[in-house]
């Protein structure tokens, strides 16, 4: 039986920010595998809502890897701005299946870069749905799906 009180989500979230300051963590499984290392037992659901909450990004390293870095404080002003970055960062192929527009990331990136898709509010996009290194971008029709496709791949080229 384990005699540690749980930790509590601000606690929680100030040892992930020291975490991920400290360490090059690129994935969720990573961060969760630290802090159990640090006596901080939780689930990966609980680390990704956190990320979320803390609005931590994935950025390259010298090195090429991807890596969990805290945001600035300001938010890009511009969504667009924001989605192009991660997308010309880590996005690596896009395609059209009926009214889903599927794209190919860097390992361990699709949520950071479906969460950007997400933040445009784009009237056309249904939702999102990210695994580990695609996502799919749910839309209406076919049309609009291709529609999609060629301004994600506008934004990934610029």
């Amino acid at each position: 039986m384990n005699a540690r009180a749980p930790m509590g989500k601000t606690e929680r979230q100030r040892l992930i920010q020291t975490v991920v300051q400290q360490r090059e963590i690129a994935t969720q499984r990573e961060l969760v595998s630290a802090l159990s290392a640090l006596g901080c037992e939780v689930t990966q659901a609980t680390v990704s809502r956190d990320i979320r909450e803390l609005d931590l990004q994935k950025v390259r390293t010298h090195l090429g890897r991807a890596k969990y870095v805290l945001s600035s404080r300001e938010r890009p002003k511009d969504p667009e701005q924001a989605a192009r970055h991660v997308l010309r960062d880590f996005a690596r192929s896009t395609s059209v299946s009926q009214q889903l527009l599927v794209v190919r990331c860097e390992i361990g990136t699709a949520s950071t870069v479906a969460r950007q898709i997400d933040n445009l509010n784009h009237t056309d996009i249904v939702g999102t749905l990210a695994g580990d290194d695609t996502f799919v971008v749910i839309l209406d029709t076919s049309d609009k799906a291709q529609e999609m496709k060629r301004y994600v791949d506008r934004l990934r080229e610029a």
